[in-house]
């Protein structure tokens, strides 16, 4: 996918995106650059962490959502254990998932492996509700139990509510509180509001999500320096998630404030490109030409 981040130069932090926030998966991964003492080094780390984090929030919002709408079977049937994967994965259900509210426990033990080499630990723990029902539409209720993504501890709830707008297209409404932490002292708390509406797309019917976001949040680097962050979803182009693929078109902006370092703000922009299903996007700093990146990024591809 062809992305753009822009950041403006204020400070208050997903996607998602929520989805802004975007800025969907959670990620605290260190540089893959060798890193040496220097100032200008502890900086750029700052901006990777800042910029991995903005990716991956609303990766994360995304990766909730799929776990929402799969349509597991009960425990025997969804245990997961092969040659591709290392661990298991259970998935149960409480009391049935046929009554309402119902919970749906994604279990991946002590370290579930999956075939893209990601390690997952803890449960998922997912209430669903009868919208039909409920007057304000609350469709799911999501939140953690010792969860952790490749030693990243994840903390936090997602509410989902489901409404139809005038169009009669159902959408879906994002409430997101997190909070992400690793061992080295960084933790990263968010807040993301984001509005997925069923859309049709490259002419198919209800095919696909149209996305808008807003998130604002606080990073602690190293357990000393913080630095604040806002995203939003490109008013002009919001993302565009087919069923089938990830964010393939849309863009994202968003103002970071960075505690220490020669530029206290960054204003960058993310733009997921015109339709591609793929991992590749485009990255502006500060107005500075736009350089493609590969999703996630590992290191900090871009000079100021």
């Amino acid at each position: 996918m062809k992305s753009k981040l822009t950041f403006s130069r204020v400070a208050v932090f997903p996607l998602i995106t929520a989805l802004s926030v975007i800025v969907f998966g959670i990620s605290c991964q260190k540089s893959s650059v060798a890193e040496n003492p220097s100032s200008d080094n502890s900086f750029n780390q700052q901006k990777l962490d800042i910029t991995n984090m903005l990716i991956e929030a609303s990766a994360s919002d995304e990766e909730n959502f799929d776990m929402v709408m799969e349509n597991d079977e009960s425990t025997n049937a969804s245990n997961v254990s092969n040659a591709k994967t290392a661990g298991k994965k259970t998935v149960t259900y409480s009391p049935s998932k046929d009554v309402y509210p119902h919970t749906k426990t994604i279990d991946f033990g002590t370290a579930f492996t999956n075939p893209k080499g990601i390690t997952k630990s803890g449960k998922v723990i997912i209430t669903y509700y009868d919208n039909a029902t409920d007057p304000q539409g609350k469709f799911t209720l999501t939140t953690y139990d010792n969860y952790y993504i490749s030693g990243v501890h994840i903390e936090g709830s997602i509410q989902v509510n489901r409404v139809k707008n005038a169009a009669g297209k159902f959408v879906y409404l994002h409430i997101i509180s997190k909070k992400v932490s690793d061992a080295t002292g960084d933790v990263k708390v968010y807040n993301s509001n984001a509005t997925w509406t069923v859309i049709d797309w490259q002419d198919g019917k209800n095919n696909a999500y149209e996305i808008t976001a807003h998130a604002t949040g606080k990073e602690t680097y190293n357990g000393i320096e913080a630095n604040n962050f806002q995203t939003d979803v490109d008013e002009a182009k919001h993302i565009i998630k087919p069923f089938d693929c990830k964010r393939v078109q849309g863009g994202l902006t968003a103002e970071i404030h960075l505690a220490k370092g020669k530029v206290k703000d960054l204003t960058e922009y993310l733009d997921y490109g015109n339709g591609d299903c793929d991992d590749i996007a485009t990255l502006s700093v500060n107005g500075a030409p736009a350089e493609e990146v590969t999703l996630p990024l590992r290191f900090w591809p871009l000079n100021l």
